[in-house]
């Protein structure tokens, strides 16, 4: 799935509202009916859009919302909800050692983001960590966080 095409999807979604119509942002995107469902399917699969109604009016879950809000590039991103859409991300497909090694990651991440003075080096590090095992997943969700992760850095 096109990570760009993804994301305008659900932007498409979340600009018309709780009940919007899926075929219609399809459309409006210039995709196919059967590329719409796929999308659509693939995004319900991963948490991040729920069906409203079988005539294809579908919403976004608030996973799916944290998504976005973290991915919007008009804004800078914001360390503190990516790590919550981190946390909230199920079903990832890690290994075992990798999950076990992420969990660590994400604890040692928020530790050092409640210090009055965070050092900048743990928390670089701890970013890089964190996106390198996102990226160890096939999941997709996993694939956009870690490149979300990739783009945050303390000066």
């Amino acid at each position: 799935m096109d990570p760009e095409q993804r994301s305008r999807f659900l932007q498409a979604i979340a600009a018309a509202g709780d009940s919007a119509d899926m075929w219609q942002a399809g459309q409006d995107l210039g995709l196919e009916r059967s590329d719409t469902e796929s999308l659509a399917t693939a995004l319900m699969a991963e948490g991040l859009l729920e069906m409203v109604s079988l005539s294809g009016k579908v919403r976004l879950t608030p996973a799916g919302r944290q998504l976005l809000d973290t991915a919007s590039p008009e804004e800078e991103l914001d360390l503190a909800a990516w790590l919550q859409a981190v946390a909230a991300a199920d079903g990832l497909g890690l290994p075992e050692p990798t999950a076990r090694d992420l969990a660590a990651d994400l604890a040692t991440l928020q530790a050092q983001l409640q210090r009055s003075r965070p050092l900048t080096a743990v928390v670089n590090a701890c970013l890089e960590a964190i996106a390198d095992a996102l990226a160890a997943s096939d999941s997709p969700l996993a694939q956009e966080l870690a490149h979300l992760g990739r783009r945050l850095r303390l000066p």
